[in-house]
């Protein structure tokens, strides 16, 4: 079974340096920006995102951890939009020592429950085109495309 566990303020700051670089590689990777441009965006994302920290209205960061042995999985990031009932995941990130162990799957089942648990009657995400392992991760567990975006380099 999965938990997901409120992150304090040195974990959350913490998270907040590795994913504004994780996505700064993500959007360079899949639109052919620069780093430094990329990095540029990234940050402008979390400081409008998280305009109040970790206590950001509407914004939910966990540590996921394994019920069984209560060991630190990955991490997880969502918000809710109450006026659309729906619910956004930004970010899973599970931790490379745990992957491919279904860890991804069950925290998303865990996040479905608890979205819902928080009056959501939808999740939707986005998926980088390179990231194919999750691609099919959420096709399998029922998400369906409801929009492509697509570029080309000339």
């Amino acid at each position: 079974m999965i938990n997901f566990e409120k992150m304090n303020n040195q974990e959350f700051e913490k998270y907040i340096d590795f994913m504004k670089m994780e996505y700064a590689q993500d959007i360079s990777a899949n639109f052919s920006l620069p780093m430094d441009k990329a990095l540029e965006e990234s940050e402008m994302m979390v400081k409008e995102t998280f305009s109040d920290g970790l206590l950001t209205e509407g914004q939910y960061i966990f540590n996921i951890s394994d019920s069984n042995s209560t060991m630190n999985v990955g991490i997880i990031w969502f918000n809710v939009n109450t006026e659309i009932n729906r619910a956004y995941l930004y970010h899973i990130y599970i931790h490379e020592l745990h992957r491919n162990k279904g860890y991804g799957t069950k925290s998303l089942k865990a996040l479905e429950a608890k979205v819902k648990e928080l009056g959501m009657d939808s999740l939707a995400l986005s998926v980088f085109g390179k990231n194919e392992g999750a691609y099919y991760l959420y096709k399998k567990l029922g998400y369906t495309t409801s929009s492509i975006s697509m570029h080309k380099v000339i």
